[in-house]
């Protein structure tokens, strides 16, 4: 998830576990949320939306399981479907920024990330009548500067624990073991509910049905005894790391 420098590389997994440690301590002041520290739970958040196709279902399935989630919305589809945000509220989940579109915010250097997370975060707000306060970069892609433009912004940066790969062309029980085999209590699940292209611009290749993959991640998350929750209540009592890639 995080990039270490170039000899910490060379060290075994255990040792690059206590080299991240340290990193995060004294990282600490410039550091964004990756889970929580109470074990019984999970926060389960959908990039990319909201999705015609797939957030009207999602919401039914999720009120089927007395779910709460955090959704990182893009501006453009926000905007383009402010009913379908506004069922996300209505439904009690959290509203949360990916931005504007999916550009990774590192190139704009500082002051050009604020502007655009400023714009982003107003918009939003705008369309979900509701504060937010969350955001996620996309791709996880993130500077010191792109951080503190965020902090600037009135924003709180979230990254994840645990990438199930529901962008890549996988089936949905390949998805569904990745989470089982990458999350743990306390972590952050990563899921869209649509995609954006890739880094370059180049098509991304789902045929994933999204409804089903996440019926069957809540079915193995109940029978782990993980309970789903918000981004902002796992993080009450927060864990934090240095992510910078």
């Amino acid at each position: 998830m995080r990039d270490l420098p170039g000899p910490l590389t060379l060290l075994g997994p255990g040792a690059r576990r206590r080299a991240r440690r340290v990193a995060d301590l004294v990282l600490a002041p410039v550091s964004s949320v990756a889970g929580g520290h109470d074990l019984s739970q999970v926060a389960v958040t959908f990039d990319d939306g909201p999705e015609p196709s797939v957030t009207p279902p999602l919401l039914e399935l999720l009120a089927r399981h007395e779910v709460r989630c955090t959704f990182f919305l893009l501006v453009k589809q926000a905007e383009q479907h402010p009913d379908l945000v506004r069922a996300v509220v209505e439904a009690g989940h959290e509203i949360a920024l990916h931005g504007l579109d999916h550009r990774p915010l590192p190139p704009m250097g500082h002051r050009g990330a604020y502007r655009y997370l400023r714009e982003a975060k107003a918009r939003l707000e705008a369309v979900a009548q509701v504060p937010v306060h969350w955001y996620r970069p996309p791709y996880g892609k993130q500077s010191v500067r792109s951080w503190a433009a965020a902090r600037r912004a009135g924003l709180d940066v979230v990254v994840w624990s645990a990438d199930a790969a529901d962008w890549e062309d996988l089936d949905v029980a390949a998805v569904v073991e990745l989470a089982h085999v990458r999350l743990a209590g306390g972590g952050v699940l990563l899921l869209h509910e649509r995609l954006e292209p890739g880094p370059a611009g180049e098509p991304v290749e789902s045929h994933l049905d999204r409804v089903e993959m996440v019926e069957r991640v809540l079915t193995d998350l109940g029978g782990r005894g993980l309970r789903p929750v918000t981004v902002g209540d796992l993080a009450r009592r927060a864990r934090r790391t240095a992510w910078f890639r």
